[in-house]
């Protein structure tokens, strides 16, 4: 019976052939956790041991510099709890490191953990997931109120930027005659492209492929996500 590709993408030949590289990928991120903790480097083994539970000898094989081995699923678990760090991040397995998913931690687990309440959510690891891992995700500062309300003026927003030229109508980051722009973009078929700014007060403007004016716009990426906060 082979598996549904939708839902597993690699092939059996593929599967047994992914390298992950969880080795030594694991190691390294531990030492990072370790170092960004200021513990010196002949105490991890130790520090290890402490934080686990686990022998020194069965820590230290985690962070062997020749022959780096992987922690058992509990053993992961616990590091991932005690180090306040995704499991997934731990594995390489993701880009950007998250904290560990309280939210989705079985009760009983949680309220064992922390008997007085879980600490704060990781609402900037949130983000992080519908803006892609990818460092061709770009971030940028709206400059101007041509697209408030949905862009005041000062507002972040993340863009694309391996979306160089308009394929479908959106909001685009773009360069036109000197200045740096963030506006609608429709195609108009036989006209040339249209730049719509949210904000009524200001007006649209037709770029005519008949002139050329088209021709000499600069797409810097595709505009994914903007990150608003508003004071109550």
């Amino acid at each position: 019976m082979e598996p549904d590709q939708r839902r597993a993408p690699l092939t059996r030949d593929q599967a047994r052939n992914l390298d992950l590289r969880l080795v030594p990928g694991l190691r390294n991120r531990l030492i990072a956790e370790l170092a960004a903790r200021d513990i010196p480097a002949h105490q991890y083994a130790s520090y290890l041991s402490i934080l686990t539970g686990r022998a020194v000898q069965t820590v230290a094989r985690w962070i062997d510099a020749d022959q780096p081995g992987l922690p058992d699923l509990a053993s992961l678990a616990v590091l991932a709890l005690q180090l306040n760090v995704d499991t997934q991040w731990l594995l390489g397995l993701l880009q950007h490191r998250l904290d560990c998913p309280y939210d989705r931690m079985p009760q009983p687990l949680l309220a064992e953990l922390y008997p007085d309440g879980p600490p704060s959510a990781d609402w900037i690891g949130a983000l992080l997931p519908p803006i892609g891992a990818s460092t061709a995700r770009k971030a940028g500062i709206m400059r101007g109120a041509e697209m408030a309300p949905l862009i005041p003026d000062g507002t972040p927003f993340f863009y694309d930027a391996t979306q160089a030229r308009i394929s479908c109508n959106g909001i685009y980051l773009l360069a036109y005659d000197g200045q740096t722009l963030v506006r609608h973009v429709e195609r108009r078929i036989g006209e040339g492209l249209l730049l719509r700014c949210e904000n009524a007060r200001y007006a649209d403007s037709l770029l005519k492929d008949a002139d050329g004016a088209a021709a000499k716009l600069t797409v810097l990426g595709r505009v994914l996500l903007v990150v608003s906060v508003t004071a109550l």
